[in-house]
């Protein structure tokens, strides 16, 4: 069982760090000092990445870039609620594109399967609500 307050190795920090200022896992890896092919390296980020010391100090890294939680999810939030407004007539109505946008994004947080359309995951999803509380 791995020690979960070792020391992060030079190139976990800079993993973190690469993570931390918005790097993909991949990039983050690459610039680390990861090497192999790019699927072993892909491979390679994600295990460390899965260690306890390592999520610890991302999270702490992210939370001292003002990235949270609650700051992450807002914006998905705000485009839901997405209005737009014609500038030729001034008439405001809801921006559709962005709203599904928006609620694509909240379905892949949520763990909503991808793979059909938005449509018919809205219908799975009130008739699971439907049959949890027996309406």
């Amino acid at each position: 069982m791995p020690d979960k307050k070792r020391p992060l190795t030079v190139k976990e920090k800079k993993l973190v760090q690469g993570i931390a200022q918005g790097k993909t896992k991949r990039q983050a890896g690459l610039d680390a000092g990861y090497t192999g092919k790019l699927e072993t390296v892909s491979t390679t980020v994600s295990d460390v990445l899965k260690k306890p010391n390592v999520q610890q100090e991302l999270q702490r890294a992210l939370v001292k870039h003002g990235i949270d939680i609650d700051s992450a999810v807002a914006p998905i939030g705000k485009g839901l609620r997405a209005l737009k407004m014609n500038e030729f007539t001034g008439e405001v109505t809801e921006d559709i594109r962005t709203q599904l946008s928006a609620s694509d994004r909240a379905l892949k947080l949520l763990g909503i399967q991808q793979d059909q359309p938005t449509q018919v995951q809205f219908v799975q999803i009130i008739n699971e609500q439907k049959n949890k509380y027996g309406i």
